[in-house]
């Protein structure tokens, strides 16, 4: 596949220098990862950078933790290994992966591959299920808070209609015990409408569920494209965890320590969420 191998180019060529922290990162972004990634003509390099790295950071969170290490380091996305030049990093990748500079280097060219391919993989996928959908979700924001006698979470959604006259869509809340404070109507699973939706338009609406049982963690796994997924997490201030860790991937994997804020409350925040993956936090 051409797109394939021109995707791969991108990227091999991304991996120079200094990476994605290159100066004339807009000239380094080919069009096939441009494409990808989302990047316009009128983003600087600052945004073109974000873009970048949200894209690679959740393709790469299927692929296995040596080649995920391997590709991340590479580009200059995990700050330990921000090397200025390409073989510091392979050089951190090959001590870290506890295997000899050169097998670094393949395994940096298969994660590349594999990159490609769960690039295009997830735009097929995208793109068959869109037309029978009927809706996607432009906005999902989750609050789940662990204070008073049982977990609650408030989740406010923003769909959008594919095609004319969208009356109803299936509800699946959080937790158990759902109840919609705003915006349409429970009725056996289904949350209606309060008028039919044009193709095109937006819709918000507000659902409440609890959970008797105190976790240890929450995951939120989209039933549908989620182009921006944020969840927060707010815990009882009399019983704070020592760690609270970030969940991402099928299944979902550790990927880092989350900061408490001065409320008790952890952020997270994912664009472009693919359905079926996992996101959320664990906390001990």
């Amino acid at each position: 596949m051409a797109a394939h191998a021109e995707l791969v180019s991108d990227l091999k060529a991304l991996r120079k220098g200094r990476g994605l922290y290159v100066n004339n990162v807009g000239e380094r972004v080919g069009h096939t990862l441009r494409d990808l990634c989302g990047v316009t003509e009128k983003d600087g390099p600052g945004e073109i950078r974000v873009r970048v790295a949200q894209r690679l950071e959740h393709l790469a969170v299927d692929l296995p933790d040596d080649l995920r290490i391997a590709v991340l380091a590479a580009m200059g996305l995990i700050p330990a290994a921000r090397h200025p030049l390409y073989q510091e990093r392979v050089g951190w990748i090959a001590e870290r992966i506890g295997r000899d500079p050169r097998t670094a280097r393949r395994r940096i060219d298969d994660a590349i591959h594999q990159l490609a391919q769960l690039a295009f993989a997830t735009m097929r996928l995208r793109g068959a299920a869109e037309p029978a959908a009927g809706w996607h979700t432009a906005t999902t924001r989750v609050f789940v808070t662990l204070e008073g006698p049982v977990t609650e979470a408030l989740e406010n959604h923003r769909i959008v209609a594919a095609h004319d006259g969208l009356r109803e869509i299936e509800l699946a809340t959080v937790f158990g015990q759902p109840a919609v404070l705003s915006g349409g109507t429970l009725r056996g699973g289904m949350l209606v409408l309060p008028a039919p939706l044009p193709a095109g338009e937006s819709h918000d609406f507000w659902v409440r569920s609890r959970n008797p049982v105190r976790p240890r963690q929450f995951t939120y796994v989209p039933r549908r494209r989620c182009d921006y997924l944020e969840l927060r997490v707010h815990f009882d201030c009399d019983s704070l965890p020592h760690t609270v860790s970030r969940l991402q991937g099928r299944p979902p994997r550790d990927r880092g320590r989350v900061p408490l804020n001065h409320s008790g409350e952890v952020q997270l925040v994912f664009r472009d969420a693919v359905r079926g993956v996992a996101y959320g936090a664990r906390w001990d």
